[in-house]
């Protein structure tokens, strides 16, 4: 396996793991949310689903914006990504709308409940991700996964590169432990 070959399966990997980061921090964010709502807690609701809708716009929002930016348009011009990608941009569409539903959501049971649908679509969406877009990018001869990584934080966390991975520039980013944390 050459370099390359090697710095852009660590680039899939890390991407991977961040995925998973996301996904389990949008569960229990979800969960919580369902909790309070099924014990009939109002007050506690919002304040969950606040807790929630911000980590959305700071964690999962940037994410994706980060990959429509970077990876995205690269795997849209490989053969069979252009559908692909534009069905995974619909997809962010959805995840957004979602997310402006759940911040005006007029009762528990609607917050709850959206809260729910979010997770779903976000659970699909990353299992599209993981096993098409990131293998259909590692697969191109003539792209760098590691190399549309560069610096892209927003797609494989700040800490996922370097505490998962002890970075060492495997993410392409040049930072270190001390520096990402």
């Amino acid at each position: 396996m050459s370099q390359s070959d090697l710095a852009d399966q660590q680039a899939a990997q890390a991407v991977v793991n961040h995925h998973s980061e996301l996904a389990a921090t949008l569960t229990a964010h979800v969960t919580r949310l369902v909790d309070a709502a099924d014990a009939g807690t109002p007050t506690r609701v919002w304040a969950v689903r606040d807790q929630l809708a911000t980590w959305l716009h700071a964690e999962l929002l940037p994410h994706a914006y980060a990959e429509e930016a970077s990876l995205y348009p690269v795997a849209a011009q490989l053969p069979g990504g252009k559908l692909l990608v534009d069905g995974m941009l619909g997809e962010h569409r959805v995840i957004a709308a979602l997310v402006a539903e759940l911040e005006g959501a007029a009762s528990p049971v609607l917050a709850a409940a959206t809260a729910y649908a979010l997770h779903a679509v976000f659970a699909s969406h990353l299992a599209k991700e993981n096993d098409l877009i990131v293998p259909l990018l590692v697969a191109a001869d003539d792209v760098s996964l590691a190399g549309l990584l560069d610096g892209m934080h927003d797609i494989i966390g700040a800490e996922t590169g370097a505490a998962a991975d002890g970075c060492g520039g495997t993410c392409g980013c040049g930072d270190t432990l001390a520096r990402s944390t």
